[in-house]
């Protein structure tokens, strides 16, 4: 055997080392990258801002509160004034036109971005002015997401938010949506605002003319949800609300909260005062769903009672699952008696799962 083979067999062998360490900053940047540029935008250091939002916003908490802030990214100036006039937005600074910038910024804008409120980045030339701006200004105005629509592709605007645990959905001006699930389930989109969808056509199914109220309703419930440790809320024919001695263990307000009869005194007669009815009513819809128990809504856009505590009958208990935490029990219970007690029924974990069915009867 020649030298340089006895030297190649008495050579140990080198041994790869495996990485101990994963991020999946680049995977997310090439997933992401195809989706922004399809929705219009075309700069690169956009691209990476809007990347480290993403994971910013999966679960961003400041002092150990979490904070859901909705970010609007606007490649130029005219999207924003487009959707904000400058009675509505507050500039809090600028900075560089960098990925390294995003943190700070969040850690500015988010305690402010609530109740209407959302920060806005908008790209001038080599930097980006941001704040908050009014996305939503009264509970009778479309939002600046219902808004930014007819933009299209021409002046992309893009909105980034929290929509569960670890998981941000983007949504831009062509109605294109990507989410983006930072755990090791499979990604699917955001269930939300389907389930609310569905909630919100059972508390309104006895309106004649309600697309408007809706979607006011579905705004509500989805900044109300969004914000709260989890909840139940269930739809209630009205003679089940009086009947169903099941449902008495609550607090059945008197009257009840009528928020389509608000919202229309409001529409029709103009005033602050109609309107600060509305927006009262809305603060204690808010504080009902972060109750513990059930809130039920009647079919009339209406709710009827919060705090409510079932109990399962002998035969239900057979049928409920055995583990669970108390608040997937309930709504366990709730799906046992739709199409009797309840016309649809809605859950929403505390870390951000959302199951809904409603019955057609």
């Amino acid at each position: 055997m020649s030298a340089a083979g006895q030297a190649k067999v008495g050579t140990p062998a080198i041994e790869r080392k495996m990485p101990d360490a994963y991020s999946i900053r680049e995977s997310l940047q090439g997933a992401l990258q195809d989706f922004v540029r399809k929705c219009g935008f075309e700069n690169v250091h956009l691209e990476e801002m809007i990347r480290e939002l993403v994971g910013l916003l999966a679960s961003y908490r400041e002092e150990d509160l979490a904070l859901f802030p909705e970010v609007f990214m606007f490649s130029s100036p005219n999207g924003l004034t487009a959707l904000a006039p400058g009675s509505t937005q507050v500039t809090l600074g600028s900075a560089a036109l960098a990925a390294d910038s995003a943190s700070a910024i969040v850690r500015k804008c988010a305690p402010l971005a609530a109740s209407g409120w959302a920060v806005f980045l908008v790209k001038e030339q080599d930097s980006v002015r941001f704040g908050v701006f009014r996305a939503a200004r009264h509970a009778l105005a479309l939002s600046a997401e219902e808004s930014m629509l007819g933009l299209g592709r021409d002046e992309p605007v893009m909105v980034i938010r929290n929509r569960g645990h670890l998981t941000v959905e983007l949504r831009s001006t062509t109605g294109d949506r990507f989410t983006a699930a930072l755990t090791t389930t499979s990604a699917t989109a955001s269930n939300l605002e389907t389930h609310i969808d569905a909630f919100v056509a059972g508390a309104t199914g006895a309106l004649v003319e309600g697309q408007d109220f809706r979607s006011y309703l579905r705004r509500l419930l989805t900044d109300a949800l969004q914000r709260c440790h989890g909840a139940l809320l269930a739809v209630v024919p009205a003679q089940s609300a009086t009947a169903d001695t099941s449902l008495q263990d609550g607090i059945w307000p008197s009257p009840k909260i009528s928020l389509a009869e608000l919202r229309s005194a409001a529409l029709k007669s103009g005033t602050t005062d109609a309107l600060a009815d509305l927006m009262a009513a809305e603060v204690l819809v808010r504080g009902m769903i972060n109750s513990d128990g059930i809130v039920l809504f009647g079919e009339d856009g209406s709710i009827v009672a919060f705090r409510v505590f079932l109990k399962p009958k002998d035969t239900e208990a057979m049928a409920l699952p055995s583990t669970g935490g108390g608040r997937r029990r309930t709504y366990e219970l709730m799906k046992l008696r739709l199409g009797t007690t309840f016309k649809a029924v809605f859950f929403r974990s505390q870390d951000g799962e959302t199951l809904c069915e409603r019955s057609e009867q």
